[in-house]
């Protein structure tokens, strides 16, 4: 827990090379255990990134969710920080200067954002996109207002685009479903699925072909046909939607006794180009 802003902490923070790196070897500027969280911090493993991401709010998880399943996304860096911003000349009024020192310690203020994000360019070449998390009601606060405005003066300098999302733009039934498929988009720990993955594929895709059945169906007569411990008829299911080759209707609540009809089922394809869900654009 972070008890007071300064320059302890600050060098500290550099010397763990906090806010540098880019894919597995990236470091949250801000981690779990620095600071009391107004929801719930989530540590997570990231597919896309192949390391553990920090997350600092229940929003923060669901928009990390969006983006781990999103087929444009190359990179995820939480909580970055802008550690050249006092070094980009950036225009500012009184009022905005009081906000780039710490009061108590004058120490300056590194400035954070949610996510800095990296996608696939059509071209080939990387882009980013500077995204804050915030409850909408945050936003009546001047001060947060205030701050937002430095952050987005310093990606406007940087030729970064830079947004804001609150809970209004973030569908939490289709975030909470996504977050469920991808808890089995690694299924190495479960050696008789992986050792039968291609028959046991080949017959998951046969069998919800029959739109009437149900999802419990499905998976209860895969199990009972390869001789699997009950559960791992829907994990095999969550992991070919986690990896792109089953796509449903993520919108909806999820019953497993409700007909597969319901949810427009259909199969996409090993690294199909399914990419309904995406968001941050």
């Amino acid at each position: 827990m972070i008890r007071e802003w300064n320059e302890t902490t600050i060098n500290r923070f550099l010397k763990e090379k906090r806010g540098q790196g880019m894919g597995k070897d990236y470091k949250p500027w801000l981690q779990v255990q620095d600071i009391a969280s107004k929801g719930r911090s989530t540590r997570i493993f990231g597919h896309t990134t192949q390391r553990v991401h920090h997350l600092l709010s229940d929003l923060q998880l669901y928009y990390f969710y969006f983006l781990e399943f999103d087929n444009d996304v190359a990179d995820i860096r939480e909580q970055y920080p802008l550690l050249d911003f006092h070094d980009m000349n950036i225009q500012v009024d009184e009022e905005l200067t009081k906000k780039l020192f710490d009061k108590k310690t004058q120490v300056p203020h590194i400035f954070t954002v949610s996510f800095l994000v990296t996608r696939k360019g059509e071209n080939g070449e990387p882009y980013y996109q500077a995204r804050i998390i915030k409850q909408s009601h945050e936003l009546e606060k001047s001060a947060t207002l205030q701050r937002i405005e430095l952050q987005r003066r310093y990606f406007e300098k940087k030729g970064i685009d830079f947004g804001i999302v609150t809970e209004k733009e973030i569908n939490k039934q289709l975030a909470r479903n996504i977050g469920w498929v991808l808890n089995s988009y690694d299924i190495q720990d479960y050696p008789i699925l992986t050792s039968n993955l291609v028959h046991l594929k080949r017959d998951m895709v046969q069998c919800l072909s029959n739109k009437y059945d149900t999802f419990q169906g499905v998976f209860s007569r895969l199990e009972r046909g390869y001789s699997l411990d009950e559960g791992l008829g829907l994990i095999l299911f969550k992991h070919l939607i986690a990896n792109k080759e089953i796509s449903m209707d993520l919108t909806k609540k999820i019953y497993l006794t409700s007909s597969i009809e319901n949810y427009q089922v259909e199969v996409v394809g090993k690294n199909g180009g399914d990419n309904r869900y995406a968001v941050g654009h």
